[in-house]
């Protein structure tokens, strides 16, 4: 832990004259750290001495644990001094950092996550990574200290292992940073229709969001559903969409659909409505995430994400970033739905960012952590006990009716309880949800609430400014402000932008990334300079001020000089003056944020470029057609494209000699497993699964003690998303298996495994059922990232 305020620190490292919160965290370790620069590789040049390079962020839990463990540790410490130069490095500081190495740790371990750990030569070159490492051996694996001293070993002894397996590496990297070639593809909008309908293909029924536990907002692909249902309704109004909203109140905006699920378009011939299954899933997602404990029900913000499937247990960071998304997303939805519950949770949104994350110059901090004093979301969870303390008996009797904790403790300390659970997260229970929202007595005990929970020690508040985050809320604030008609919002976002124009602007013109105190610097990225483009024309819009267009002008004229590839159309995330990187990467997927590529092409488009913006979406035509489902950013832009301008084709390249490309992590994983369902009766169906030989899966019931762990779950669905009418679901146990992660055994599904699902009565007719399976295969030594399958069947 770091020494209190009266206490001399018996160490002091370069990280002392950073300005990041998380780097200033590890001031104090032993571990000679060092920023990204020239000094570290100077260094490690000069001593001819590998560089361990870890990556992390100020509110990520398990970045702590591993500074617990063996950052501080002063034998661990000794370890690292002696062999390497230590570089510690804010991801959200250095994203291309962050993306470079962490494709390269995806090609050595097929999985990626933070703390980060890689391991390079002095001229930068990865060789070895992976993520968080225990300190001591366990289950004949090797901790933290023995990979160190292996490591080091390869270097002294084995150069020319250590040099070809670098080289290999920046190979793949450099083939890994293009997009791939594809078939031919038409973008049109039969093509966006398809990829829609494979983006909401792991929609999760019975609670709402997509995928399965742990779930998270998915806060591109609600746009990109929110986007493609008001093209729909503009279309019918012979409108193209982003036309005059926004001169239209919601009040007078006629625009709004029935959410019944069997409602159908005129001349459609009967039948359930594809589209109004698409607002069915966007408006149960909305409502549930609204209702959960992933949103803050006093502060009304939303935390990072659900831990389970029903959101209600959340990891309890706050970004910014998710909820300057979520802000535009439930205002958006006011104005497409007029339901005054999306209108409530958007303002809570917005008041909170401008009490609690907002500098005094106007701009916005990054994030506050999940953890005091070690206890990962102290400061939000509550006693029935404490609760009246603060209301009162009979007030806090019906506060505890409407926030579930009437229905006992639902929270039980992953890290340092008993596994009981003791405490809760506030939720909303159902028929409860009138009065959570609307009613003005528990308003006023909500507030009390909130008051007496700010009195308790608070989570640490990164106060970086981050120019692309900073310019998602004020894309966010200029049109919730506009939608929601509070001219507060505007202002705001007004302030904020002013900020960054006059404070994160370089002397030629360009940007800086990131600045806290006063003191800018980093030059931006891709990210930065398209979602301020597209954040400043926004503003221009909702405050009628044509001078933020003119600078959204500007601003894309020099992403174009530093970031675009004549070759390709698209955009590196690095400028062209980046010197400490080996691989400049063209991307456009999304990660939490949105593609900048994507934005880019967006921002293009809205300022008169679009045969530029049409570049973009050729550039990465192939990886959307193949990849659509993590690109959701880049389907909303070729929706907005399409709805002012023909469809094209992009024909496949000539050349059949490509490189081989590395799968991503999660094609790996959708390989992992095949799925083939058959009918044993008319009310039976069994679905065989088989787990691809040296992999598992986790069982449906994995127990595992405190170790959260992703069970494998079936969905069944009809082919509009509507749950299929299942009796029961029959998973096995599994087997279980021993793992170096946790003291107790896991149960797994290897080789072949059935699980039979039981009808209510025999299905007919109505199109094909749909079987999701979402699970998280692992080997011996990594895990990949949770997938989720679908396979069709016909009714029997």
């Amino acid at each position: 832990m770091q020494p209190s305020e009266t206490q001399t620190p018996k160490h002091t490292n370069r990280l002392a004259q950073e300005s990041s919160p998380y780097l200033l965290q590890h001031r104090h370790n032993p571990v000679d750290w060092h920023p990204w620069g020239p000094e570290a590789f100077a260094a490690a040049r000069a001593q001819n001495k590998p560089i361990f390079l870890s990556v992390g962020y100020s509110t990520c839990y398990w970045c702590h644990v591993m500074e617990r463990q063996s950052f501080e540790n002063e034998a661990v410490a000794t370890e690292m001094n002696a062999r390497f130069i230590n570089i510690k490095v804010d991801r959200e500081e250095r994203p291309d950092v962050d993306a470079l190495y962490m494709s390269a740790v995806q090609l050595l371990t097929r999985q990626g996550g933070w703390p980060m750990s890689v391991f390079l030569t002095p001229d930068l070159r990865p060789f070895y990574g992976g993520t968080y490492y225990p300190p001591t051996d366990s289950f004949g694996r090797p901790g933290f200290v023995s990979l160190l001293r292996g490591i080091d070993d390869a270097w002294r002894n084995r150069p020319a292992d250590v040099e070809k397996t670098a080289g290999q590496l920046q190979d793949a990297l450099r083939r890994y940073a293009r997009p791939a070639p594809g078939e031919s593809v038409t973008i049109d909008r039969q093509c966006v229709d398809q990829l829609v309908r494979r983006s909401v293909a792991d929609y999760e029924p019975h609670y709402g969001g997509f995928g399965h536990a742990p779930k998270f907002p998915r806060e591109t692909l609600l746009e990109l559903l929110l986007t493609y249902l008001d093209s729909d309704a503009r279309s019918r109004k012979g409108e193209t969409v982003g036309s005059a909203l926004r001169t239209v109140t919601p009040a007078a905006d006629e625009s709004v659909r029935s959410a019944d699920p069997t409602s159908s378009p005129p001349g459609s011939g009967g039948g359930p409505d594809p589209r109004s299954q698409i607002e069915l899933m966007l408006r149960h997602t909305l409502e549930s995430m609204a209702r959960g404990g992933i949103r803050d029900q006093l502060g009304k913000a939303f935390h990072r994400y659900s831990t389970d499937a029903k959101w209600l247990v959340p990891h309890f960071e706050i970004m910014l970033y998710d909820n300057a998304m979520l802000g535009w997303v439930y205002a958006e939805a006011f104005r497409q739905f007029k339901d005054p519950r999306y209108s409530a949770v958007a303002r809570g949104i917005f008041d909170f960012v401008l009490s609690q994350m907002t500098s005094p110059e106007g701009a916005f901090f990054t994030a506050l952590d999940a953890e005091v004093d070690g206890q990962e979301g102290m400061p939000y969870l509550w006693t029935g006990a404490e609760i009246e303390a603060v209301l009162g008996k009979a007030d806090a009797a019906r506060f505890n009716r409407v926030y579930g904790v009437a229905l006992g403790p639902n929270f039980a300390d992953p890290h340092h309880g008993n596994g009981v659970a003791e405490k809760n997260v506030l939720f909303i229970v159902d028929d409860c949800e009138h009065d959570a929202y609307f009613n003005p007595d528990l308003a006023a005990m909500a507030q009390k609430l909130l008051v007496a929970r700010l009195e308790r020690k608070q989570p640490l508040l990164d106060t970086k400014i981050l120019t692309s985050w900073n310019a998602l809320m004020i894309r966010a604030l200029a049109y919730g402000g506009q939608v929601l008609e509070h001219r507060r919002y505007i202002q705001a976002a007004e302030k904020a932008a002013r900020f960054l124009l006059s404070q994160h602007r370089t002397a030629a013109g360009g940007l800086y990334r990131t600045s806290r105190d006063g003191a800018a610097k980093y030059n931006a990225f891709l990210d930065d300079y398209s979602f301020l483009a597209q954040a400043l024309l926004a503003l221009a819009e909702a405050s009628g001020e044509p001078r933020y267009r003119d600078e959204a002008a500007a601003i894309t004229t020099v992403m174009k000089e530093k970031f675009r590839d004549a070759e390709t159309g698209g955009f590196y995330f690095t400028d062209a003056d980046a010197t400490d990187l080996i691989v400049r990467q063209l991307t456009a997927s999304d990660s939490p944020l949105p593609s900048g590529n994507a934005v880019a092409a967006m921002a293009l488009l809205e300022t008169g470029q679009a045969e530029e913006a049409r570049d973009v979406l050729k550039a990465f035509a192939g990886h959307l057609d193949a990849h659509a489902e993590g690109m959701s950013s880049m389907v909303q832009a070729a929706l907005l494209y399409l709805s002012k301008h023909a469809p094209f084709t992009v024909s496949a390249e000539a050349s059949a000699e490509q490189p081989e490309r590395p799968l991503p992590p999660a094609k790996i994983a959708e390989g992992v497993v095949q799925i083939k369902p058959h009918w044993a009766t008319p009310t039976e169906l069994h679905v065989r699964l088989t787990v691809l030989e040296g992999f598992h899966i986790n069982a449906h019931d994995p127990q595992g003690g405190d170790v959260p762990l992703v069970p494998t779950s079936l969905t069944i669905t009809d082919s509009y998303g509507t749950p299929a009418d299942v009796d029961t679901i029959d998973y096995p146990p599994g087997e279980e298996q021993a793992f170096a992660f946790t003291d107790q055994p896991i149960r797994v599904y290897t080789g072949d495994v059935v699980i039979a699902v039981r009808f209510k009565a025999v299905t007919v007719g109505g199109g094909q059922l749909q079987l999701s399976l979402s699970y998280q295969p692992c080997d011996e030594s990594a895990c990949l990232p949770v997938v989720t399958k679908t396979v069709e069947i016909e009714p029997k």
